[in-house]
């Protein structure tokens, strides 16, 4: 295995202890397992069917977003 594989996998390991111990919210965790996917728009039909099941009195604005710091910039 090269280092750099080492590296990311202790790291994601960190995030996953962080996490589960309450010391992360999971975006560092969401962030090292998915990568620049997670800066891609959500397609309106997937937001329309969690909205179906969700709050309505919750306005779509007003639900958390990783801030723009704990994303990872792309390779």
């Amino acid at each position: 295995m090269s280092g750099q594989k080492q590296l990311t996998n202790l790291a994601v390991t960190v995030e996953v202890e962080r996490f589960l111990n309450g010391e992360s919210d999971g975006a560092p965790l969401f962030q090292a397992l998915y990568g620049s996917i997670a800066d891609e728009p959500v397609p309106q039909h997937l937001l329309d069917i969690v909205r179906e099941g969700s709050d309505p009195t919750i306005e779509p604005e007003a639900v958390p977003v990783a801030p723009p710091s704990a994303r990872r910039a792309a390779p």
